[in-house]
């Protein structure tokens, strides 16, 4: 249960309870997602922070479709980077076990294909003789 701040903090910062709960919620995902607390962070969880950054109006509404931009920490940062890192080098993996894969086959149907050459065939063992007539 919410106690501090009080939820009629909250609904100052915005047109109506809904908008509220939308905004709070927004902000509760970005913290989640690594972005920075704009106030002390002494909160339970990232709830119960984001109703104190809405309460003191430090995260407002803005009306239409805004895909803001939200500054991440340090360690998130650092995690994202690390996580982007493997992701590369196991699709090079991939794309080096593909090939050698590819190579494999190649070597190995070219191989077939010479031990076919290599056997004697009827055709260019055969000399063409001429017959007179």
């Amino acid at each position: 249960m919410l106690v501090e701040p009080s939820i009629e903090k909250i609904k100052q910062q915005a047109n109506c309870p809904f908008e509220a709960a939308i905004l709070v919620s927004q902000r509760a995902r970005q913290l989640t997602e690594g972005a920075q607390p704009m106030v002390p962070d002494q909160a339970a969880n990232n709830v119960s922070l984001a109703c104190r950054e809405v309460a003191e109006g430090k995260v407002v509404a803005i009306p239409g479709d805004v895909n803001p931009v939200v500054p991440i920490t340090r360690e998130e940062r650092i995690r994202r980077e690390e996580e982007k890192r493997k992701r590369e080098q196991q699709m090079e993996e991939e794309r080096a076990s593909r090939i050698g894969a590819g190579l494999d086959g190649l070597l190995g149907a070219l191989s077939a294909g010479s031990d076919d050459a290599d056997a004697p065939s009827g055709e260019e063992g055969e000399e063409a003789v001429e017959t007179e007539e």
